[in-house]
């Protein structure tokens, strides 16, 4: 340590005030790896003016092991990052104490770098059961293409449903990212085996809506959704609500 980083651990020290060390990415990108050496596996790639928080120093080498935003830590080559010291002076306590539970518990989110999300949801609609499995390929974070399969046991009958629609996301990469959702698809109705007087048929179907998606650290992904459905055929129509809620993940 030279003289200038030991005067300011020693004052920073006696004045109460909470240190933090961080590196910034200094080299064009930087391999971050899962041991302190250039044998162990890369695990990400770093760009340059990216910034991480220094966890340890390695025993061998010129390693740091950072604290990356999923929850988990790698390794960097100290000759590829700066490192700056950061303190909590003049900070409010209602500050510092977001930025914990934000770092503590938020991860960021996963959509900027993903092509392929599979959500898994269960909830209502119309006051009955639902679960869906929602498949999407991701064009950009923008945009993507969804599709949903799914069934509702319905009290009196059977609904399996599928079909395909888009999915606007309106800030991705934010903690908490609100998207709008269109789709149409079609849904065949199964009377009970013990119901008599409801005769199967197909409809088709409509549902337009949002939610929104947060993600927790080690990219735990929970999603929301509402949607407006419409149910119909040449001599029926219906409308229904969905509410669901569950998982999705990344790739």
């Amino acid at each position: 340590m030279d003289k200038r980083a030991l005067a300011l651990a020693v004052l920073v020290a006696a004045s109460g005030v909470r240190a933090d060390t961080f590196v910034r990415v200094i080299t064009q990108d930087a391999a971050i790896r899962t041991g302190p050496g250039g044998d162990f596996r890369t695990m990400k790639t770093a760009e340059r003016g990216e910034v991480f928080e220094v966890e340890e120093r390695g025993t061998r080498g010129y390693w740091l092991r950072v604290a990356l935003d999923d929850g988990t830590s790698g390794w960097v080559f100290g000759e590829q990052v700066a490192t700056f010291e950061v303190t909590d002076e003049g900070e409010s306590w209602l500050t510092k104490a977001l930025r914990s539970i934000r770092t503590s518990i938020f991860g960021p989110s996963p959509v900027p770098d993903a092509n392929v999300e599979l959500s898994f949801s269960a909830g209502v609609l119309g006051g009955e059961g639902l679960f869906l499995f929602r498949p999407a390929w991701l064009v950009d974070p923008y945009w993507s293409f969804e599709g949903f399969i799914g069934q509702s046991p319905a009290g009196q009958e059977d609904f399996i449903m599928g079909g395909l629609g888009w999915t606007l996301r309106l800030s991705p990469g934010a903690l908490v990212g609100p998207f709008v959702h269109a789709s149409m698809g079609a849904l065949r109705r199964t009377p009970k085996a013990d119901v008599f007087t409801i005769q199967p048929k197909t409809q088709m179907v409509v549902d337009f809506g949002g939610g929104f998606e947060v993600t927790f650290r080690g990219r735990i992904t929970l999603r929301a959704d509402y949607r407006h459905w419409v149910l119909f055929d040449q001599t029926d129509a219906q409308a229904a609500e969905e509410f669901t809620g569950g998982l999705a993940v990344f790739f």
